[in-house]
């Protein structure tokens, strides 16, 4: 009898363990977490919103957290999470800029893995993921600063485009659009660091050289080039061919003037061409043109776009570096120049009839290839330091060859703190 007890009291103990066993496995484990921050008005964007779906129902027990935030907020906040030690898995920036200031991983083994080559992507998109030699993120999305031109107005001041494809003959155009009527003005001057870059580099200055092997910066915002560059916008910007200089928060002041008629000519990148076509209350004949150029057969200027990076300690590196893939595949490329006017990094996605069969656009595409990231992008205090000092000159409140010289011996003080190497 006491043995009879003894097996019963076991096997209930069994049972209940197993019981407990099946209760425990029954509770549903959390799931996997992937921390992404991108820029607010890319979150946002039903083909971005779509490839996380997606991605989230062919990962089992994966959810993809995004945090929308302003894009010059992101590299801040990426730091951030770093110190408090909860980073980022994946994040939206300029990669190289990333990797510059410590917060970027490698990814020349990812790379290889996943088949990536840097022929496949224009040159300035590979720029803009590459620091030290290394691959630090994937290309996201490029543009480049352009001329936006309304060829009626130019034969109406009996102008053809190539006649602004030079500084002097930019100069000499301005005059005849606002001499014949066609227009008010030719074109409003911004104060946007980047649209300034994209100028001094058509003409042929540079801000700062870096050394491929070191990272180490040579600041050149007094070099003659870099001033006369300067001095050419103030010279439009304070002539009666161009209205008061406007603020980089005034961009749609900008293109309300050209979609008005006020101006001929608009500086600016692929997002405003649908803007324009789409607002437009006259007939308009659009061209998409170079910046005057130094030399015009070797047309340079500024890229725009970004890229994606994998964060220093990011937890889920292999889910994050596969969500980059996915949000950079070419149908989602093209997805993002249709509905957003973002264009693609990768070579092979222009040969898509959105392109091909758009003459905005193809007009377009060949000024990409001549872009190149803004390099000053990785020393963030000099970045804003030269905003400041560009405000000051565009705005007539400083000479251009004192607010350089006064840059400079700034930038300088700024590289003897640093390290050598």
């Amino acid at each position: 009898m006491r043995i009879l007890s003894s097996l019963l009291l076991s096997a209930l103990a069994l049972a209940a363990s197993v019981t407990a066993g099946c209760a425990a496995s029954a509770v549903p484990s959390e799931p996997t977490l992937v921390r992404v921050i991108m820029a607010d008005d890319w979150a946002s964007a039903p083909a971005v919103r779509e490839v996380i779906d997606e991605f989230e129902r062919e990962h089992d027990r994966v959810r993809v957290q995004v945090q929308a935030v302003p894009f010059s907020q992101i590299p801040d906040l990426v730091a951030s999470a770093q110190r408090l030690e909860q980073p980022y898995d994946l994040a939206h920036w300029h990669a190289f800029a990333a990797a510059a200031a410590g917060l970027a991983t490698p990814l020349d083994e990812r790379w290889e893995e996943a088949g990536l080559r840097a022929g496949d992507f224009l040159p300035g998109a590979v720029e803009d993921v590459t620091w030290l030699g290394a691959r630090y993120g994937v290309p996201l999305d490029t543009n480049a600063l352009v001329l936006l031109a309304d060829e009626h107005m130019l034969e109406a001041a009996r102008l053809k485009p190539e006649d602004l494809a030079t500084p002097q003959g930019f100069r000499a155009a301005a005059e005849a659009v606002t001499a014949s009527g066609a227009a008010s003005w030719m074109m409003p001057v911004s104060t946007s660091s980047w649209q300034a870059y994209g100028w001094i580099r058509a003409l042929g200055g540079e801000v700062v050289e870096v050394d491929s092997r070191t990272g180490r910066p040579t600041f050149t915002f007094d070099d003659p080039a870099t001033v006369t560059a300067l001095e050419y916008l103030v010279e439009l910007a304070t002539s009666e061919f161009t209205p008061p200089p406007y603020g980089p928060d005034f961009a749609a002041d900008a293109v309300q003037a050209f979609v008005n008629g006020d101006t001929a000519v608009h500086a600016t990148g692929s997002w405003d061409l649908r803007v324009v076509a789409r607002n437009a209350t006259r007939d308009l004949d659009l061209r998409v043109l170079p910046l005057p150029q130094q030399d015009p057969e070797r047309p340079v200027t500024v890229l725009g776009g970004s890229s994606l990076f994998l964060p220093q300690g990011a937890g889920q590196p292999e889910l994050a570096f596969a969500l980059a893939l996915r949000l950079t595949d070419d149908e989602v490329a093209v997805r993002l120049a249709t509905e957003e006017g973002r264009l693609p990094a990768r070579v092979r996605v222009f040969r898509d009839p959105v392109f091909t069969d758009d003459p905005l656009l193809s007009d377009f595409v060949p000024r990409l290839s001549d872009a190149r990231v803004m390099p000053l992008i990785a020393y963030p205090d000099i970045a804003q330091a030269f905003s400041e000092a560009l405000n000051a000159v565009i705005t007539g409140r400083q000479e251009a060859a004192e607010a350089m010289a006064g840059l400079q011996d700034h930038a300088e003080a700024w590289l003897a703190t640093r390290p050598a190497g």
